[in-house]
């Protein structure tokens, strides 16, 4: 070797490198063996499995197994989309029922309106024939009252007018003087029912005269007695023409008298006066009302007995009712009528 060959690196390294090769070789070929001592361990632990704890394994029908497999595989697949089958109509089935309901509650909705405005034009048309018919203006409030009840338990915005028409209405008929005609007509059909209880004046005056008759007194009868029949009979006819005959100063205040026929003529004209005065009454007649009255009250002072407590109750109770201020004009509560039926024909038009 020369010095140039000594001290060139590349003739140091040429040594180096043959020595590190065969260690290198060597690590590997452990490695491999210790790689191929556990794999044939894990091979002699697999087959000591195989053999001795899953010796069944070699007995078995794998392929029948597999088979089988594959067939419960499909029969799952199979029952998983008839499984999705249903749902799918079940669920088509749920939207159908849970359309119904709606279109059901959106009837019942609607019909449950409809039910109340109709129930609230009845009571309007209540409340216009009481008021106009029977002039009743209690049950006309309270059918009014009742109308805007069901109109406010409606809560829609489009009825406001009709209510606020209705409480024109409510405050106008509380503003009338309140008369009960109901209670007037009871009482005047009380007092025709009570006509046949009545004294007559006819009672009153033949009591008198049988009152002013003058008995026979013990010593005249003993004389009749004596004297025969002729003279009793004589004293008995004196005796009766002197009852007919007596002078009385209040000849003025005499009532005519009616025989017994017409008794019961007087008192159907009497009665028949408190019923006329009731119609009239009911029909708003003002005028035919007093009349009836008025006559009735004559009757009473012409043909009763006006000393009688029940004749002076009865005339009492005519003075009052005659007395008793009516409204010939009853006021008009057909606007909110009219605007709750313009509502009702705008929401049926197209």
């Amino acid at each position: 070797m020369t010095d140039t060959d000594a001290n060139n690196p590349a003739t140091e390294a040429i040594p180096k490198k043959s020595e590190t090769g065969p260690r290198h070789g060597r690590v590997r070929g452990g490695l491999a063996v210790i790689l191929a001592i556990i794999a044939l361990i894990a091979s002699g632990y697999l087959w000591y499995v195989m053999f001795y704890q899953s010796a069944d394994l070699f007995t078995r029908d794998i392929v029948g197994a597999l088979d089988r497999i594959e067939s419960d595989s499909n029969q799952a697949l199979e029952t998983v989309a008839n499984t999705e089958k249903d749902i799918k109509a079940l669920k088509e089935t749920q939207d159908a029922i849970k359309a119904s309901l709606e279109k059901l509650n959106s009837d019942l909705r609607r019909n449950r309106m409809e039910w109340s405005l109709t129930e609230t034009e009845q009571l309007m048309i209540i409340a216009n024939n009481r008021l106009q018919l029977a002039r009743d203006t209690h049950s006309a409030l309270a059918a009014l009252r009742a109308a805007d009840q069901q109109l406010q338990q409606l809560a829609m915005p489009k009825f406001l007018p009709v209510r606020r028409q209705l409480a024109r209405e409510i405050s106008l008929l509380e503003s009338q003087d309140k008369l009960d005609i109901s209670g007037v007509t009871l009482r005047l059909v009380t007092l025709a029912e009570t006509v046949d209880n009545l004294p007559l004046a006819l009672d009153i005056r033949l009591r008198e005269i049988d009152e002013t008759k003058t008995p026979v007194k013990e010593g005249d009868a003993q004389v009749a007695s004596a004297d025969g029949n002729w003279r009793q009979t004589a004293r008995s006819l004196w005796q009766d023409i002197l009852s007919l005959v007596r002078v009385r100063g209040d000849v003025a205040s005499q009532r005519p008298l009616l025989p017994p026929d017409q008794q019961y003529f007087l008192r159907e004209n009497l009665r028949l006066m408190l019923y006329g005065a009731q119609q009239a009454l009911l029909q708003g007649n003002v005028p035919t009302y007093q009349q009836n009255l008025k006559t009735a009250q004559h009757l009473l002072k012409d043909y009763f007995d006006v000393e009688s407590q029940v004749v002076n109750a009865m005339q009492a109770e005519l003075a009052r009712l005659q007395a008793m201020k009516l409204l010939t004009e009853m006021p008009d509560i057909t606007g909110s009528l009219a605007a709750l039926r313009r509502l009702g024909e705008q929401g049926e038009a197209p």
